[in-house]
Formats: C-alpha cells, sequence, structure tokens
C-alpha cells in the first residue's frame, strides 16, 4: 500500500469521527482550515490579494466576516485562471495535477488541484460506500465519462479492486456506448454494483424494460446529473435498487451525498463549507431554493473561495433525526441551464415525468429546449409516423411548469448528448437574469 492510500485510510478514519461532531464543534473544525488556506491564499495567490481584505481588518483574520468576501462565479474563474494559480505551495499539500472540467455549462474549465483534495474527495466517497454497507469484496461496473488518457477500450474493461483495500472486480465502459451495448455488457458481467449519470440510468433502465430483459443491482450510485423521483422509481422498478445520488463537481469534489437514515443529503463539511444563498445573497432558510456556493478548504494550487458553482439547491434543515450530525442540502435541482427563466426573473424548476410525454407525442428519446421566456420546444426522435398531439403537449406543459408558455413539438433525427455525454431532459437557452 502507497503512501496516499494510506493517507486516504488515515481520512476516513478521521470521518468517522467528525461526521459526529455537534455543530459548534464542526464549526471550530471549519476554522482551523479555513484559517491555514486563507493566510496561504492572501501571501501567495494573486485573485485573493485583496479579495481577503474583509478578513484581514488590520492585517488579522477576522473569520466572523467571512460573509463578506465577494462571491465569484465559473465564468469568472475561467478569465482569471492565471490569477488563482499560486505562486508557491506548502510541501504538504502534494503533487499538483492540472484538469478540465466537462464543459456541461458549455464553458469548460481548466484547473488545478493538489494531492490533498484528492486524498480527501477518495476518503469521502467511501464514506458514502460505509454509509450504505457497500462490500468491497462484490463487483462494481461503472460508466466512466470520455477521457483521452483513461478511456477503456469499445468493449470495456475489468480491473480488480474498486477502491482502496478492496478486493471486487471494477468493470469500466464508456459511458458514450450505444445503449444496447452497456446492456448487453451489463448482462455478460451481472455486476452488484453500478455507478453512473442518472440520467444514463433513464435511459438504461427503459431499454431494459423495453427488451424484457433481467438486469438488476444490489445498489446504484448515481452521479453527476440531478435526480428526479421519476428516475428512483424506473429504477427501483426495473434494475432493483433506488439510486444513491451523490452530488458533486470537479474542480470541488463531492459536496454531499444522501444519508441512507434520514434522507437528507449531507454535505461533505469537513472538506468545504456549503452555502445555499438567495439572489442578494442572504443565506436561505431550510426549505428554500438557492444558488450553491462553495469553499474548498484543501485545494491550495488553485483556491476556490466562496465559489458559485452554477446550481441550485434546497437548504436542509438545521437538525434532523440521523446519528450522521453533519449539515443538510433537502434537494439538489441542477445546473442553471437546466432550469427555466420567466419573464420576471422567477426561475422554473421543470422535473415534470417524462414517461407523460408518450400521451403526447410518440418518441424514442425527447427534449424540453427553453428558446425564449415564453417558448418551449420539445424535441423528440420519433419511433413511428403517428402526428404529436401539440395541443395536448402544451396543456400538459403549461399545468405541469407554467401557463406562460407557448409549446411547439419538433421531430429530429438525434438528439445530442453535452459536451461531458449526460443526456439532458431539459435545457435553457435563455439568459438567467435576476429581479
Amino acid at each position: 500500500m502507497d503512501r496516499k492510500d494510506k493517507m486516504v485510510l488515515q481520512f476516513r478514519d478521521v470521518l468517522a469521527e467528525t461526521e459526529r461532531l455537534p455543530p459548534d464543534e464542526l464549526q471550530a473544525y471549519q476554522q482551523q482550515l479555513l484559517k491555514s488556506l486563507f493566510l496561504h491564499a492572501r501571501q501567495h495567490v494573486p485573485f485573493y490579494a485583496q479579495r481577503l481584505a474583509p478578513v484581514f481588518p488590520g492585517g488579522q483574520l477576522d473569520l466572523s466576516r467571512f460573509h463578506e468576501i465577494p462571491i465569484f462565479t465559473r465564468a469568472q474563474a475561467q478569465t482569471n485562471v492565471k490569477a488563482l494559480a499560486a505562486l508557491d505551495l506548502p510541501p504538504h499539500v502534494g503533487p499538483v495535477e492540472t484538469e478540465e472540467t466537462s464543459g456541461s455549462t458549455g464553458r469548460p474549465f481548466v484547473h488545478r488541484r493538489n494531492g490533498l483534495v484528492t486524498i480527501a474527495n477518495l476518503a469521502l466517497t467511501d464514506r458514502v460506500l460505509r454509509w450504505w454497507d457497500f462490500d468491497g469484496a462484490k463487483t462494481m461496473a461503472t460508466f466512466i465519462s470520455r477521457h483521452p488518457e483513461r478511456a477503456p477500450p469499445p468493449n470495456g474493461a475489468t480491473m480488480t479492486g474498486w477502491r482502496t483495500g478492496f478486493s471486487g472486480d471494477h468493470h469500466i465502459i464508456d459511458m458514450w456506448a450505444d445503449t444496447d451495448v452497456q446492456v448487453d455488457w451489463l448482462l455478460e458481467r451481472k455486476p452488484h454494483y453500478l455507478t453512473a449519470y442518472s440520467s444514463t440510468l433513464m435511459a438504461l433502465a427503459e431499454r431494459v424494460q423495453k427488451r424484457a430483459v433481467s438486469l438488476r443491482f444490489e445498489r446504484i450510485n448515481s452521479i453527476a446529473t440531478a435526480m428526479s423521483d421519476e428516475i428512483r422509481q424506473v429504477c427501483s422498478d426495473v434494475l432493483g435498487a433506488p439510486p444513491i445520488d451523490q452530488y458533486g463537481a470537479q474542480e470541488v469534489g463531492l459536496i454531499a451525498c444522501e444519508c441512507v437514515v434520514c434522507g437528507h443529503y449531507h454535505v461533505s463539511a469537513e472538506a468545504m463549507r456549503v452555502e445555499i444563498l438567495r439572489d442578494d445573497d442572504t443565506h436561505c432558510s431550510p426549505g428554500e431554493t438557492g444558488r450553491v456556493v462553495v469553499t474548498s478548504f484543501y485545494n491550495y494550487a488553485m483556491p476556490f473561495i466562496r465559489y458559485e458553482i452554477g446550481d441550485y439547491a434546497v437548504a436542509g434543515p438545521a437538525k434532523v433525526k440521523c446519528p450522521i450530525r453533519l449539515p443538510t442540502l433537502t434537494r439538489v435541482l441542477g445546473r442553471y441551464r437546466n432550469t427555466f427563466t420567466l419573464k420576471d426573473g422567477r426561475i422554473i424548476y421543470p422535473y415534470v415525468e417524462i414517461g407523460r410525454f408518450r400521451d403526447y407525442i410518440p418518441f424514442g428519446q425527447v427534449q424540453v429546449v427553453q428558446t425564449d421566456y415564453d417558448a418551449l420546444e420539445v424535441r423528440y426522435v420519433p419511433i413511428h409516423d403517428a402526428k404529436a398531439d401539440e395541443a395536448g403537449l402544451q396543456a400538459y406543459l403549461r399545468e405541469a411548469i407554467h401557463p406562460s408558455f407557448n409549446v411547439r413539438a419538433i421531430a429530429v433525427e438525434e438528439i445530442p448528448r453535452s459536451a461531458s455525454g449526460k443526456f439532458e431532459d431539459f435545457l435553457s437557452l435563455v439568459p438567467r437574469h435576476r429581479t
């Protein structure tokens, strides 16, 4: 076992203790990490030389003024890549890697991270496996996003051990593979567990159901795309298990995961501070929807301090009946581009049942695109020549989403994935604005 694996195991043990800390002790834990990060960023990262001035009044660190640090967005990060890179690093943070985000917003971002970020994220993911009682001796299948340096061969690949200390086989295949290819590949290998994007899970389950084959899993991990009640139900009915939703971003790692006990999403508070903010930058109350803003504690190579990642989430309750005492989210709604914006600036979350669309259009695949503040296009790949019931479809979407929308049904040959390989059921092409 190498040094990296030993550090992951050590952090696993730490997390088993910190996840049960009372709020005041967890806050003190976070503040020690913030103190080290802020001192480093102020001295060695040009982007933060003046940006952290609010928490250094008179030159002394005052974390009570954390909320005064300006928020920055992915667009700002993309235009300040050089200024965000640290000029010097302490040796204990580990080697630096460079990676490009998936570009699911249409704007890929090249970012840097040091070894501690990777170690923390591996340990946080392993904690999820502990919460949900995964058996490391059993087999895992993973649909991985296409990446030139680590793309598996077309027929997939198998290796031994899918996490540190686990002995079970790990089967991997390119998530861009045809759905029938994925189904056949899984039927041949019969893994106990599956990890895939939620949108991919939906397509997989529908194909399994249509082919009338038996494909069941003991556990399913959902990553990278927003979860819906419809996907949960279809996976449970067809694939044998409801998905376990993990919420993260490439720049900062695993942000939160569903809890097996209370059903809320517990935030990875030992590795980051997560804020759910209203449009006026005040904190949302439990049950309110807001923008996700993250401060990552371990990335010294390219610090993300009050970074607005481009997602909406629902703030969770401060107290839940659960042995895990970490902060909570109630629901993750996904990217701004997957929500709809009305003329008055209100945000609509179009999580309607895709299956209901079959009452109005004969589709193999479908996508709802907002093309104007009051206009939707339902783009679909037809499965036969039956005419779409456009009037019925418009009535349904006006009731399910908002009465202001005019709806057009448009038959297309193909609905492409996003740059990261994700299927997007809902997509907005209009600018988001604030009232």
